[in-house]
C-alpha cells in the first residue's frame, strides 16, 4: 500500500468517525421510531453506519445526514417486510 492509499484510508476513517459521532443518535432514534423496539433499532443502526462506510468511496459528501436518515429508512423498511413475511397467519375454521 502506497503512502497516498495510506492517507485516504486514515482520512476515510476519521471521516467515518466524525459522521458516526454526529449521527449515531439520529440514526437509532429513526430505526427505534419505526421499529418500536430497542434492540432492533440497535442492530438496524449499526447496518445503517456499516452501509454507509461502504457507500463511502461513491458518496459526494453533500448532506451526510439525509444520506444516513434515507439508509436507515431503508434498512428498516426492509427489516419490517421481513418480519411481516416471518408472522405465521392462523386461518380459524
Amino acid at each position: 500500500m502506497e503512502e497516498s492509499d495510506i492517507l485516504k484510508t486514515v482520512r476515510k476513517e476519521e471521516y467515518f468517525v466524525k459522521i458516526l459521532n454526529n449521527y449515531e443518535k439520529l440514526v437509532f432514534s429513526i430505526c427505534f421510531r419505526m421499529t418500536q423496539n430497542y434492540f432492533d433499532a440497535e442492530d438496524l443502526t449499526q447496518d445503517t453506519f456499516l452501509a454507509f462506510y461502504k457507500a463511502l468511496p461513491e458518496f459526494d459528501g453533500e448532506n451526510p445526514g439525509g444520506f444516513l436518515t434515507r439508509i436507515a429508512t431503508n434498512k428498516c423498511l426492509d427489516y419490517l417486510k421481513k418480519a411481516e413475511r416471518r408472522t405465521v397467519v392462523a386461518e380459524d375454521n
